[in-house]
């Protein structure tokens, strides 16, 4: 193929995806039940040049979580400060309430908006204990028909046994094309499936008094649709979608110290072009993996001390027209920490933590693309406090800015992280 020929044919598919996006562009909101990975980027935590441990001090108190999971009926907050504009905000809640001798109802809220992903579910479940297990019907509302989401799950153990097992069945935006169901709007565009996705997935947990390890995942399956405007089906192309997410941890005690083990794995892979010239696709891939380490050991009956390590990469790879272009990220963070524990309601924090950071890019910048830091070194001191009362427990987290910063930084002050926790 010529030079000319391959400037016309970039300048046609430039044209077409330029048409689409006009027309497209109202009302397009996040895809369906599967946000978690829809909106899931690595190249956008480049917004806050301390990302990482951002994230590590939005965490909740790891003591809490013995607390979380047995409690039927719970709520639980972490708001962090990301930027000059924006919150990390994650919150999660569950009540249970009783439909006979044994079945209960469950109502769920997961919600989790930062730098990293931006999704919302709420999530109404039957549960029906059998002597093999539970069996679970559970259904997620949108306004938009075509997104609402059902699973059907079975449930071995509890949150409060040895072994706990959830096999979960996810439909996705059952009401889209998926057998005789045709509701395919999403606000102003219609989006229906040429393939539908499901969603399957497992949680696996095991407690013992010296252990808890936990293994999980989610698989969302390829799906493709077709979007075209509503009363404008001329223009139109092709979106496709796909993810994963697993993870592991195991917390135990071995040679005096408490130790814990984790690892995470998120990935998708998305495109969109117009029918009528589906290559280049832009397609846009992206994985964010991390393996990380912890111990820590009470030296006094009042004063533990903990170290932890996490290592952390992030590839983002992008197709033409807007490629190619590839961004990668690797995150080294070490933690150092004190916390000293007057009684059981009081407890302070203080520590230390440093990232260092390489950042590698390749091809030209688009305008989709965001700016970054660069390669950089981040470090930062911090003072926490946690108290309860009641069955309210609460944690403040100030950080102390170590590093000469590109940007204005107020006296010492390196962003705030606040915690809550209550049962009922």
């Amino acid at each position: 193929m010529t030079p000319r020929a391959v400037r016309a044919r970039a300048d046609a598919f430039a044209a077409l995806l330029a048409a689409a996006a006009l027309v497209l562009a109202a009302a397009r909101p996040a895809r369906a039940g599967s946000e978690e990975f829809s909106t899931f980027s690595v190249e956008a935590q480049e917004e806050d040049d301390e990302s990482t441990i951002d994230h590590l001090l939005a965490r909740p108190p790891r003591e809490w979580a013995r607390e979380w999971e047995r409690a039927p009926l719970a709520v639980r907050t972490s708001q962090a400060c990301l930027t000059s504009g924006q919150w990390l905000d994650q919150t999660e809640l569950k009540l249970r309430a009783p439909l006979g001798r044994s079945a209960f109802f469950g109502l769920d809220l997961a919600q989790e908006r930062d730098d990293q992903v931006d999704y919302q579910y709420l999530d109404f479940s039957f549960h029906f204990p059998t002597r093999l297990g539970t069996a679970v019907g559970m259904f997620r509302p949108f306004h938009d028909k075509s997104r609402q989401d059902f699973a059907f799950m079975w449930d071995v153990g509890s949150d409060t046994s040895a072994f706990q097992l959830r096999l979960v069945a996810g439909l996705e935006d059952m009401f889209n094309n998926l057998w005789a169901f045709r509701q395919s709007r999403v606000g102003g565009v219609s989006e229906p499936y040429l393939r539908h996705p499901y969603e399957p997935g497992l949680r696996m947990v095991v407690r013992r008094p010296w252990l808890r390890a936990e293994v999980g995942g989610r698989y969302l399956t390829p799906g493709t649709k077709r979007l075209s405007a509503l009363g404008n089906p001329g223009v139109t192309s092709l979106a496709k979608l796909w993810g994963t997410r697993a993870w592991a941890s195991v917390e135990t005690r071995a040679l005096g110290l408490d130790w814990e083990v984790r690892s995470t794995n998120h990935q998708a892979a998305s495109s969109e072009a117009p029918v009528a010239q589906p290559k280049p696709d832009n397609r846009d891939f992206r994985r964010q993996w991390t393996i990380e380490t912890a111990a820590s050991r009470r030296l006094t009956p009042r004063f533990t001390a903990e170290l932890r390590w996490l290592y952390q990469e992030r590839t983002q790879i992008h197709a033409p027209p807007f490629g190619p272009r590839t961004f990668a990220g690797v995150d080294r963070v070490l933690q150092a920490e004190g916390r000293w524990r007057p009684n059981q309601r009081l407890a302070m924090r203080l520590g230390a933590m440093v990232d260092r950071i390489t950042i590698t890019q390749t091809g030209a910048p688009s305008p989709v693309v965001l700016p970054t830091y660069g390669t950089r070194k981040e470090s930062r001191a911090y003072l926490g406090l946690i108290a309860r009362f009641g069955r309210v427990s609460v944690q403040g987290v100030e950080g102390f800015e170590l590093d000469h910063e590109p940007y204005e930084v107020t006296l010492w002050h390196d962003k705030g992280f606040l915690q809550l926790q209550s049962t009922f």
